[in-house]
């Protein structure tokens, strides 16, 4: 089951549409909470941003209805899926949190009209293809949500707004709610990342389309040792379904990139991983000196865990990542003039992953890898750096492919059956939150109908053509 956790809150994209119900799904979801709580919750509320529910449990509802709504616009099913639906205490902390969890509630092969013999398939899809329901009187999905979230343990709490229109320090309801849905609707492998064992011996349809680009290989193709090294091969491990390959280009953009100006000696372009906090590297990129911050406090006073005491005016500062959260180094050096912010990674290889939230980051601010950092500061005083944006490349894309996520070491609950992080602009099925979805579902769908699902898209395509 796969969990979506906090990087900061959402802001409103505007909202597909087809203009056509033809073939659409019914979803209905399946409120498993006792009374008095979760979506029972009984408390008084005002409507809020477009959620006309007066009581807690009426708005949580609502938007889980709003966003069943979406996913009906695009999935044709003549099959209801059923949601189970719960809140329930999560991990949360003031330094974030799990905001739910999703998955299917069975898996299931060689069914009527099965695409792909000898592989699983999700209840929801299976019952679509084969025209019955293939998974009886279960539910399709099994969802819960964090409650916590009301309770204080994180910032404001959920905004279960249908508007996009998230207060600072609130984290909207309605992407997660989409999100969630999306992996009991097909978006996981039931493959183990961990042992590289295919579920009770058989692949499902995911490994069909995951290939390592170090090996040229497909997940089906490998044996368990090399699924198990692929999953954390970033950013190798790629989406090859084609219907995600032909749409990406008109998705994403470009990456952000390191250019070391002077000296000759080590200039060139550096890979860099971007903040889910504080403001973007600007369209026009971002040129200054480099000067290393020192805190001149505790083992390692180029941490900036402290206030910086050396004058960073004007400058990119670097720091060194560990003792304390990425938005607090970044907020010391802004603090002392900084305009921007490298922080080094402090194990090797791979970049720091920069997560967090703070509305007082008013600057930009990347990870770089432990050895680039080590060569910065090594050449230090005297390196010039752009940040910008490789406009050769697309952001979230290797090889021709999109990325998935695959970091070292292995997430459980997060990798491999999301899209990278890296991805600009960010994505839906991103293993975080970001800042640029509300109502969007992107590049999902052209996944789900490389796993074979007929879309509403599709159908208006088709009928187009008759």
């Amino acid at each position: 089951m796969s969990q979506l956790k906090l990087r900061t809150p959402w802001a409103l994209l505007a909202l597909m549409t087809c203009g056509s119900a033809f073939g659409q799904a019914t979803i209905t979801i399946n409120n498993t909470d006792g009374a008095g709580e979760g979506f029972n919750d009984p408390t008084p509320v005002a409507p809020i941003g477009g959620n006309t529910g007066t009581t807690l449990g009426e708005q949580r509802l609502i938007a889980f209805q709003r966003a069943a709504d979406i996913w009906e616009t695009f999935l044709d099913s003549d099959v209801e899926i059923v949601v189970n639906a719960a809140f329930n205490p999560l991990t949360c902390s003031q330094n974030g949190a799990v905001l739910g969890s999703a998955g299917a509630a069975s898996v299931h092969a060689d069914f009527a009209n099965a695409p792909v013999a000898d592989t699983w398939y999700n209840p929801s899809l299976a019952s679509s293809l084969a025209g019955v329901d293939v998974n009886g009187a279960q539910a399709e999905i099994n969802s819960q949500f964090n409650s916590e979230l009301d309770n204080g343990c994180l910032n404001s709490g959920w905004y279960y707004g249908l508007d996009g229109a998230t207060p600072q320090g609130f984290t909207a309801f309605l992407p997660v709610l989409l999100h969630e849905m999306g992996h009991g609707l097909g978006f996981q492998t039931f493959t183990s990342g961990t042992t590289g064992a295919f579920f009770s011996g058989r692949p499902d349809i995911w490994t069909l389309f995951m290939r390592d680009l170090s090996t040229g290989e497909q997940w089906v193709d490998m044996d368990n040792a090399e699924r198990v090294a692929s999953a954390i091969n970033d950013p190798n491990l790629v989406w090859t379904g084609p219907n995600v390959t032909a749409e990406f280009p008109n998705v994403l953009g470009n990456p952000a990139v390191l250019t070391i100006n002077s000296p000759g000696g080590i200039a060139g372009d550096y890979a860099v991983q971007t903040a889910s906090f504080g403001p973007a590297i600007p369209e026009m990129g971002l040129t200054a000196d480099v000067v290393l911050a020192d805190d001149g406090t505790g083992g390692d006073v180029n941490d900036a865990c402290e206030p910086i005491i050396n004058d960073l005016t004007g400058a990119i500062a670097i720091v060194n990542r560990g003792s304390c959260n990425f938005t607090l180094k970044v907020i010391n050096s802004q603090n002392a003039g900084a305009v921007a912010v490298l922080v080094a990674n402090n194990v090797s290889p791979g970049l720091p992953p920069m997560g967090g939230s703070d509305p007082a980051v008013t600057i930009p601010s990347v990870g770089i890898s432990l050895d680039d950092g080590a060569l910065i500061t090594g050449n230090l005083p005297g390196v010039n750096v752009t940040l910008g944006y490789d406009t050769g490349q697309f952001a979230g894309a290797n090889g021709g492919f999109v990325r998935l996520y695959a970091p070292n070491p292995f997430e459980q609950g997060s990798s491999v059956s999301h899209f990278t992080r890296d991805a600009n602009p960010n994505l839906l099925m991103e293993p975080s939150i970001t800042p640029t979805i509300f109502d969007e579902i992107d590049l999902t769908l052209q996944l789900f109908q490389d796993i074979g699902w007929n879309t509403v898209e599709d159908l208006i395509f088709a009928d187009d053509f008759e």
